[in-house]
């Protein structure tokens, strides 16, 4: 239950506090809001009698923040900048009409989706889109969010899944870094250095082993966290990476990365785009959705594996 708002600072004397403990001058905190000494002296007064603590020791001519201020300025600080994100988020959408929030790991959302935004635009161009990064699984309940992107089974509580693509794995260099270590066949490899994916730790583990490679240091190398950082690591010239054909289209069309071995192997997740199911007869998200169906129907199938392809049985987490 909350407290009474009479017991609550309000959110001009917040924002008061703040400038205050972060200048330690209330002068200085009055020309940056735009308001007199007395105003902001007036706010922090209110706030402590609200409170009934004492925010700041004045000694001389100096502020010094009382034990409970520097106890709770952090909080503060994170409430101020709540209200701005969510303030931003209404200019920045309007009427709030047809603008979609999308959450979406990082990779995804740089390398396979905003390079495909323009045709969203020229297709709808009244929707707008709100792009949020997710680390961790989340739920809908409590969330803002429209859509997701989803890489896993096909499993979200009170959500509504279309598949867009399996996911076909492949190794990756660079050109210099293949020639230097005279890389041609998966055996070769063996000997490479290989790029590790925390998210994924057993992926070359179990690629040596399907194409019957044995003796390769699998579980050795240099270590990131997402794909996106792999897949830099590998354009440096670091070594070789095991990715997503669907995250380095771009590079293996303009040669800054080549693949070492036709080898592949297909992970048992897919990508699916996913909408809470109260939501999904919305009009714009309805649109956004046949709009990526249809942008991963005409990808070509690189994201689906020809028959026969080896299976990879783990998933990573939420965070590629």
């Amino acid at each position: 239950m909350l407290l009474p708002r009479r017991l609550m600072p309000s959110v001009p004397e917040l924002v008061a506090f703040e400038a205050a403990a972060r200048h330690q001058n209330f002068s200085a905190a009055a020309e940056e809001l735009s308001l007199t000494q007395g105003a902001i002296s007036k706010q922090i007064r209110n706030m402590e009698m609200t409170l009934g603590v004492s925010l700041f020791d004045r000694r001389r001519k100096r502020l010094i923040m009382t034990r409970q201020a520097k106890s709770i300025l952090p909080s503060v600080i994170s409430i101020l900048e709540q209200i701005a994100g969510t303030t931003y988020r209404v200019l920045s959408s309007g009427d709030g009409e047809n603008t979609l929030s999308l959450h979406m790991f990082s990779t995804f959302s740089s390398r396979w989706l905003i390079p495909r935004l323009p045709r969203l635009m020229a297709q709808y161009p009244q929707i707008k889109v709100n792009i949020t990064t997710v680390f961790e699984p989340f739920s809908f309940d409590g969330s803002d969010c429209d859509i997701a992107v989803h890489y896993g089974a096909p499993v979200w509580p009170d959500g509504q899944l279309h598949h867009l693509f399996d996911e076909t794995i492949v190794p990756v260099c660079s050109p210099a870094y293949r020639d230097a270590a005279e890389l041609r066949t998966s055996a070769d490899l063996a000997r490479a250095s290989l790029i590790q994916l925390t998210t994924r730790p057993a992926l070359w583990d179990f690629w040596f082993a399907q194409v019957d490679v044995s003796g390769a240091a699998s579980f050795k190398g240099h270590v990131f966290d997402q794909f996106n950082a792999t897949i830099e690591a590998a354009m440096a010239g670091i070594g070789v990476a095991l990715v997503p054909t669907i995250f380095v289209e771009r590079e293996l069309a303009e040669g800054t990365l080549c693949v070492v071995s036709q080898e592949t192997i297909r992970s048992r997740g897919a990508y699916y785009v996913v909408t809470p199911v109260e939501k999904a007869h919305d009009p714009a998200i309805s649109a956004f959705i046949r709009w990526i169906c249809a942008e991963s129907a005409a990808y070509g199938g690189l994201g689906t594996p020809t028959p026969g392809t080896p299976h990879f049985n783990g998933y990573e987490g939420t965070r590629n």
